[in-house]
């Protein structure tokens, strides 16, 4: 009878703690969070846009936003989901509706933090809504807008 190979063993050292991409409290996230939806629920455009899809649930996707934001901003792993499909998935969605939201985001970040740390944040959130444009409306025949470089 033939012997049993020895099992193989994989070893890994753990990964090494992650520094946060910006220097910011989950507190100035939520401020973050909730300031830049209460702009998005007033704009004429956007507000609709997002009413549309959240009516009623508001409460649950400002939380979300939270996890995202704390994910990507400090490294937490706290947020799981599938950004691409849920924007994929709004029928009204334009190329242009990417700029408002990023003025926006870039106006509300500006208004609460130091220049250092708005211009930090607006890089990460230009490099996301960029993502999500180019799995949107990207084409080998229609590139990314200048203002999402």
């Amino acid at each position: 009878m033939a012997e049993k190979p020895a099992p193989i063993v994989i070893t890994a050292r753990p990964a090494q703690p992650r520094t946060p991409a910006v220097e910011i409290s989950p507190d100035e996230i939520s401020l973050l969070v909730d300031r830049f939806y209460a702009d998005i629920r007033r704009h004429p455009r956007l507000g609709p846009l997002f009413e549309a899809r959240l009516a009623g649930i508001w409460d649950m996707h400002l939380e979300r936003m939270n996890r995202f934001w704390r994910s990507v901003l400090l490294h937490s792993g706290e947020y799981s989901g599938q950004p691409v499909v849920k924007h994929n998935a709004l029928p009204d969605l334009e190329e242009e509706d990417f700029r408002l939201w990023t003025q926006q985001f870039e106006q509300t970040a500006a208004a609460l933090f130091a220049p250092d740390t708005a211009a930090a944040i607006t890089v990460i959130a230009r490099r996301i809504a960029r993502s999500l444009w180019l799995a949107r409306f990207g084409t080998p025949f229609n590139q990314a807008p200048d203002w999402l470089a």
